[in-house]
């Protein structure tokens, strides 16, 4: 490979052909890495946003759960309280039923709240609620409760 100093018209000295061609291919080389870095973070960015339009999926089938959980309680409350006035039915009775109505649709929220966060069976997320309940001796409403209260399922273990 033979060198060459090229002249320039003001005196100046270009450089060689060969380091030319090594800064060249030191550029490419660069460029490369570049890209890759580029396509990496690409990926990156398009993995977020599908996580991210997951989550808002679970949300929105979150909140129609709660719809519909809040449209059937709704629907038993107006048929106890017609029982109530039929007579059929004692104050103390209805309130009993309408308390463990409520009691039932906070703890099935929460079962699909488990279930959408932890991807489980409906038995497994009921199994998680239960053992959250025992492990801190306060009843499964209440725990049930605090899920569905602040949709946040961290706090109870796997198992």
């Amino acid at each position: 490979m033979s060198q060459q100093t090229v002249h320039t018209k003001n005196g100046g000295q270009r450089a060689t052909d060969s380091e030319s061609q090594r800064t060249l291919e030191e550029l490419s080389a660069q460029v490369a890495r570049d890209r890759a870095d580029i396509d990496a973070l690409q990926a990156g960015a398009e993995q977020a946003s599908a996580r991210a339009d997951a989550s808002d999926d679970r949300g929105i089938a979150h909140d129609t759960r709660m719809d519909a959980l809040e449209a059937r309680f709704d629907v038993d409350r107006e048929v106890i309280a017609q029982l109530q006035a039929d007579g059929l039915l004692s104050e103390e009775h209805a309130a009993h039923l309408s308390h463990a109505l409520q009691s039932s649709r906070k703890i099935g929220a929460a079962i699909g709240i488990v279930m959408a966060e932890r991807k489980v069976s409906e038995a497994a997320a009921f199994h998680i609620l239960s053992k959250a309940s025992q492990d801190s001796n306060r009843k499964l409403q209440v725990v049930a409760h605090e899920v569905v209260s602040d949709g946040n399922t961290r706090g109870l273990r796997p198992d």
